[in-house]
């Protein structure tokens, strides 16, 4: 009788732009001959993403390292999207592209753990505005001290110029997309 972890499709573990890799009864396995799935390119999008991986990896290992394990769960995303005075929770749903259940759950849990808390909207007592607590604030100061670490770390791989021209580079093309 087959496992259900034999049963299950292939999962893609690992894709670069030479091989793909799927997991069968718990070990990686090379895709050779599989001419069904199209040739992967090379682009800037895949290599933008996979630095992104690697730079949230770090911010994720740094930050549960302090005690804020929230912050590499899903739930941390939402605070990326909160700013000194808060967002109305409808408009921060509507940011992050989720339903406003999806978003509520997440807040709850934030709440719960006393990251964030639910103000009525000044202006609109119809609405509840997210904002930090002290807790989320620290966690907030926390984040900035560990991107300014990994900052200085990438500084100190690639060297200040080339880093200073990365960094133009990205610049140029933010506004260039932003069009």
């Amino acid at each position: 009788m087959e496992s259900d972890k034999e049963s299950l499709p292939p999962v893609i573990l690992c894709h670069n732009v030479k091989q793909l890799y799927y997991i069968r009864n718990g070990e990686m396995v090379k895709i050779l001959d599989d001419n069904s799935y199209p040739p992967v390119v090379d682009h800037v999008g895949w290599r933008l993403w996979q630095v992104n991986e690697l730079w949230k990896a770090q911010l994720d290992s740094i930050m549960t390292g302090k005690g804020h394990l929230w912050f590499a769960e899903a739930r941390g995303n939402i605070v990326r999207h909160l700013g000194p005075r808060g967002l109305p929770q409808t408009l921060l749903a509507a940011r992050m592209g989720l339903s406003k259940q999806a978003v509520q759950q997440l807040l709850d849990e934030l709440v719960a753990d006393g990251i964030v808390e639910r103000k009525l909207s000044p202006g609109d007592n119809r609405s509840n505005l997210v904002v930090f607590t002290a807790k989320g604030l620290k966690a907030m100061h926390d984040a900035n001290e560990a991107k300014r670490l990994i900052e200085a770390r990438c500084k100190k791989l690639l060297g200040a110029e080339k880093f200073k021209a990365f960094m133009r580079a990205l610049e140029a093309m933010t506004a260039a997309l932003s069009k």
